[in-house]
Parts: structure tokens; sequence; C-alpha cells
């Protein structure tokens, strides 16, 4: 076009120039008749002349031309040969039709005409149509070196005369980028991590040791622990008898990890003169930009470690958490100092507060119920406006009110303040003021509350007791958390809370009733997650007059549930050696519902060689809720918590929304595999040890 706009200038001057000489020569004709001869043959000549000078700056300029794109050709051809870039282009049917050296030199391959994309390259099946949808690039490695691949389609009219169809050509562009991932991957290896290491039982494990007892089991320990961190090449200093501060960098943390840590069990295997066996828990996180950030982010998981009952490691890597051991039981506190300042914290928070509002978990069961009156006698005993938030759906508050609370019954008249203490969200929500002080028991997940909205009124003052283990998604904004793994019920630690928090305070029958069944159905009679306190505070709650009969009569069930319940039972599977599961189809997302699906389950693990039963209730709504219950060889809370829930390591369960049972149960048999080949290979490694 540049060729051609010059051409046509340059004709138009000529012209310009021609036309003025022949207006000349036309004038001088004019006056001379004579000289037209002349003139005429001057004419011609001007014109040859001129078209002579055109057609030559024409031939000039077409040789300039010409001479640009062969230079251009042979760049093209040049850096397309030579360059470090490999190039390919791919017809329409997604078959080679040309490449460059360096394209078949980076693929390794001789023969490459006629072969697709996913033929030549590491790219899954189909990846011509994938690549043609839309333009972009990924890292690529072959042959031990990474390549950026940046891909194009190039939109071609189809063959034929007048069609207006398009085919589709893709071109491929292929950069070595190996130093630069080298340096990415040098650059995370080298990330510098830092872990809190927390010695947990220090004081119960030392107590009644001689002094050089003491002296020798703190060089063993010691002497375990500097040979982990020598092992991860990284440095340790210890910040007194208990805590010490590990660092060491990415590449050691995922040494570690693939080790799964058996620095706790080391630890665990330690014997000198003491009894108790001593553990560790361990918060590691290589999150942050600065070495602040990275310490905040460590001690966020050992806290986590510690709440969910020590003796395990909490990872927090690339903002997702990781979590090794913790698959030995609790072991109960000995302590009771904590117990003591939560008391004397709660008293002062009650009464800084104009209103106490208490609440569990929704679908409240008899813990929740029970522990929700032990916190409200504490608030009523300071004469402070108290309210009880339940959910709709718990058939063990309307058993409890009918049994317990009824004035039938006249049990005590002081009982007749919980007549209208059970109260509703939509009811109480006017209620809520700015000083308004919320008890969280049974639970510290915000999505299990019962009442969302008044969870949210109450967005500062908050306290949680509660006795499971520590979750990841806890609720923030909480003055206190007092969370004992090791206690077998919320109602347990309310009844210790009450001794410390007033001297006069009693219970009434109809509170230690209450309470007492709360105790009675997270130990299942007493048979699990008992300890020393729990018996305590069983004897405590006896002496204020709580009644086992009435408890007894709370947990009888009618004959279609105890059907209901058997059936679960005669249609559980085994897929696994020592695992049995159920599913409970097509049934309502209720509290007796769930009460059958716990009944089931603990009814399983009852069975011969059955070590983990797992009911799962399907849901008309689309939920899906899970049991799940362990005679203590495998953790059931870690099962649970892959699937999004939580609870002890024999008691555990989730509840999943729009999710699919059949589903649920195939990743629960996969997950139960993976805990039992996990103690089958402890128990190896253990006994190779011995031997």
């Amino acid at each position: 076009m540049f060729g051609s706009r010059s051409q046509f200038s340059n004709w138009k001057e000529i012209c310009i120039y021609v036309l003025i000489i022949a207006l000349l020569i036309a004038g001088i004709c004019v006056l001379q008749p004579l000289l037209i001869p002349a003139g005429v043959l001057l004419f011609i000549v001007v014109v040859w002349f001129a078209r002579r000078a055109y057609t030559k700056k024409k031939q000039q300029l077409s040789d300039y031309l010409d001479d640009v794109i062969r230079n251009i050709e042979r760049a093209v051809h040049y850096s397309t040969k030579n360059l470090d870039v490999g190039v390919a282009v791919f017809s329409s049917d997604g078959k080679l039709q040309w490449k460059n050296e360096r394209f078949q030199e980076w693929t390794g391959l001789k023969m490459l005409e006629g072969k697709k994309p996913e033929e030549v390259l590491p790219l899954p099946e189909n990846a011509f149509e994938t690549m043609c949808v839309k333009d972009d690039s990924k890292v690529i490695k072959m042959r031990g070196r990474y390549y950026r691949m940046r891909y194009f389609s190039v939109q071609n009219p189809a063959q034929g005369t007048g069609s207006k169809d398009t085919t589709s050509t893709l071109m491929i562009y292929l950069t070595d980028i190996t130093e630069w991932e080298q340096l990415k991957q040098r650059f995370a290896e080298e990330h510098t991590c830092l872990a809190y290491v927390r010695f947990d039982n220090y004081e119960d494990v030392m107590k009644g040791l001689s002094e050089s007892a003491r002296s020798n089991l703190n060089g063993e320990i010691g002497e375990i622990l500097n040979k982990w961190v020598e092992s991860l090449q990284g440095f340790v200093v210890r910040a007194n008898k208990e805590n010490l501060v590990v660092g060491f960098n990415n590449k050691n943390l995922q040494k570690a990890i693939a080790d799964k840590f058996s620095i706790l069990d080391k630890v665990r295997e330690v014997r000198m003169e003491n009894k108790l066996a001593p553990t560790i828990s361990i918060g590691i996180s290589k999150d942050g930009e600065t070495l602040q950030d990275i310490s905040m982010h460590a001690a966020k998981a050992l806290d986590l470690a510690l709440g969910r009952g020590g003796d395990q490691v909490v990872v927090e890597c690339d903002k997702q958490m990781q979590y090794f051991g913790g698959t030995n039981a609790v072991s109960a506190k000995s302590t009771r100092v904590r117990a003591r300042i939560v008391a004397h914290t709660i008293r002062e928070q009650m009464g800084d507060a104009d209103k106490v509002f208490v609440m569990g978990h929704a679908n409240e069961d008899y813990d929740a119920i029970g522990s929700a009156i032990g916190v409200a006698k504490l608030a009523l005993s300071l004469r402070k406006p108290t309210f009880i938030v339940v959910s709709d759906r718990s058939t063990s508050l309307q058993k409890l009110k009918k049994l317990v609370f009824n004035n039938e019954l006249n049990i005590a008249e002081e009982d007749k303040v919980y007549e209208g203490i059970f109260v509703h969200e939509e009811d109480i929500l006017k209620e809520i003021t700015p000083k308004s002080l919320l008890m969280l028991v049974d639970h510290h997940r915000a999505a299990l509350s019962a009442s969302q909205k008044v969870l949210e009124a109450i967005p500062q003052k908050r306290i949680i007791i509660d006795h499971h283990r520590r979750a990841e998604d806890i609720i923030k904004n909480t003055i206190l958390k007092y969370m004992e793994p090791s206690s077998s019920s919320a109602s347990e630690l309310v009844t210790e809370l009450t001794g410390y928090f007033s001297d006069k305070l009693e219970f009434t029958k109809g509170e230690a009733t209450a309470l007492y069944s709360g105790l009675v159905v997270d130990t299942k009679n007493f048979n699990v997650q008992t300890g020393a306190r729990t018996f305590e505070a069983a004897a405590l709650l006896r002496t204020s007059g709580a009644d086992p009969i009435l408890v007894r009569q709370l947990f009888k069930d009618d004959l279609e549930a105890y059907r209901e319940r058997y059936r679960l039972i005669a249609e559980a599977e085994t897929p696994l050696p020592h695992l049995a599961i159920s599913i409970n189809r097509n049934v309502e997302n209720t509290s007796e519902t769930s009460i059958l699906a716990a009944q089931a389950a603990d009814a399983l693990i009852n069975v011969t060689d059955v070590s983990v039963g797992v009911v799962i209730s399907d849901c008309t709504d689309g939920n899906v809720n899970v049991s799940a219950r362990s005679d203590g060889s495998v953790n059931v809370q870690i099962i649970m918590e892959e699937l999004g829930g939580g609870g002890h390591q024999t008691v555990a369960g989730v509840q999943l929304q729009n999710a699919n049972a059949d589903e649920v149960k195939r990743q629960i048999i996969e997950l139960t595999k993976k805990q039992f080949d996990e103690a089958e290979e402890k128990e190896k490694n253990e006994s190779n040890l011995t031997e």
C-alpha cells in the first residue's frame, strides 16, 4: 500500500509538469504557427522523458521493497529456526503441520509429523480441543526441564468458494524457564518455618519424682528433641522448662510431614521413674511475609493443638491446617487452677452484663441442655435476667421439661423459673442489648449454634465452655474459651465451675438431674471418656438430689424407635474388617433421627470384631448427618474432621448440606482404611523397636 501511494504521488507530479509544458508549447504555437511541428516534436520528447523517469523510479522503489521483504523473511526464518523458542503449528484436525528444530529438540522425539499435542507434550487427553477453546499459557515439564507453553487458536476460512465456515489452527510456543522454576523451588524450600513446642503435662509427669529423676527425664526428652531438630538441620531455643522454639526450612518441614512427626511417639515412650507418659504439642507455620507473621501463625497452631487435647502437631501451610497425632485418648488434668480462674472470670463478666443469654448447639442433646441450665444457674444466682436460647427440633428438651421441670411433679419451688427461661430466637432478639453476655456451651463452631441470629447479635461479649477438641473454624471474638477435651462432657465442666463460682451455690433437684443426664449421655452411662473428676462431678450432683430414675426415664424409647434402631444394625455392612456402616435413607432431619443414629452407632461397636460404627442419615431436606463411634482403637474425630465435622476420639459426627449419602459412605470407608493402615504401621514400628 505504501508503494502504491508513492507511485501515484510521483505520477501525479509528472503529469502536472507535462501539463504545464504542454500549455507553454500551445501558447507559443498560437503566437507563431510556424513553430507547431517543432512544438509537437518537443511535446513528444517531453512525454517520453517523463515516462522514462517514472518507470525508472518505479523500478527503484520495487527493488527497494523486494529487498526489505527478503530481509524480513530472512530475519523471521532465522529467528524461527535459531531463537530459544520452540514453535509448532497444528492443523484443524489436531495433527502437527510444522515445527522448528528447537521444538523437536526439546520434545526429544524424532518423528513428530501427524501427531497431536497430547502425544507430543505432557498434556491431558483431548488437549487440542481444550486449547482451541481459549488462548492461555501454562508451565509444563519435559525431560527434567520446565517450559512455559503459550498457545493460540487461529481462525482460518474453510476451503471452498463462498464458504463462511472457519477452521482452527493451533500455534504453540515453548520457552525454557528451567532456571526460573528452580530458583522458585529453591526459594520455597528455603522459606523459614517456626515451631513452638510445649511439654503438655510437665507438672503431672514430674509430680512425685526425685530431683535426679526430674533431671534425667528432662535430659532424655531434651536429647530426643535435639536429635529431631538436628535431623531437620534446624535450631532450637529453650524458652523455659516447658516451652521451646524450633526453626528450620520448608524442605525439612516436608521431610517431617512425610515422617508423620514420629517425634510424638518417641517422647511418649520415655520412661524413667515417671508413671505418666510425657507428651508434647507442636504448632508449626511457614505462612507470613515476616518472622513476626510466621511466629503469630505458629502460636495460633500451637493453641489449636492444645485446644484439641495436646499430644499432636498442627501445621499451618499455605493457609491450610494439617493435623498429626492426637490418636491417643486425652488424659484428664489433675490441676484445677484453670477451673478456678475461669469461674472467677465468668463471675466478673456476668456481673458486668445486664442480661445473660445461654445457647447450646442445634438439636440440643441432654449435655447441651444440662450445661445450659447449669450456666443459667450461675447467672440467676447473681440476679441477672437470664435466657436459654434453644432450637426448634430438640425432643430431648421436651422430655426434660416434661419430666423434670413440670409443675405437676412439684420437684422444687425454685425450678419454676425454668418454665419461661427457654426461648427461641424470634422471641428474644429484641431483648439483646450492647451489654448482653452470650454463654456458648457444648459447642464452639458457629455453624452448630442453635441460633445464628443471636450469635451475630452479640458479636463481642462471648464465652465458650466446651469439651470437644478444638476445630479450625472456632467462633471468633470471644472473651474466654474454656475448652477441656479431657472432660467427659460440658455438664462436667459446668458442675466443676460452680464450686469455684460461689461457696453458697447449691443445685436444686431439677438442675442437678438435668446436669446428671448430660453426664450420663456423653459418658454412655459412665463407660467412656471418664476420669476421676467425672465421678467427683457425678457425686456432687447426686448429693444435690439428681434422680437416676428420672434420668433413666429420659432415655426410654418407644417400641417403634427400638425397631428402627435394630433395623439399622441389621442392615449394617462391613466393607472393611472392623468397620460397620449403615445408611438410614429418606428420613426427616430431626433430633429423633440424630438420636436414633447415635444409638445405632453405639450399638454397632458392641458387636464382636467391630471397632468403628458409623450411621449415615440421608435426610429428605438434602442434608446428610453422620454419627461415628469407636472403641478407642481408631480416632473417629480425625475421620469426621476430614469431612468438616469433629468430636472426640471415640465419639464424633458431621452434618453436611446438599450431599450424597453414598459418596459420603465411600469417603468414610477410604478415610477409615487410612486410619487402620496407619494404626497397623504404628503397631509394627513399636514391635520392631521392642525387638
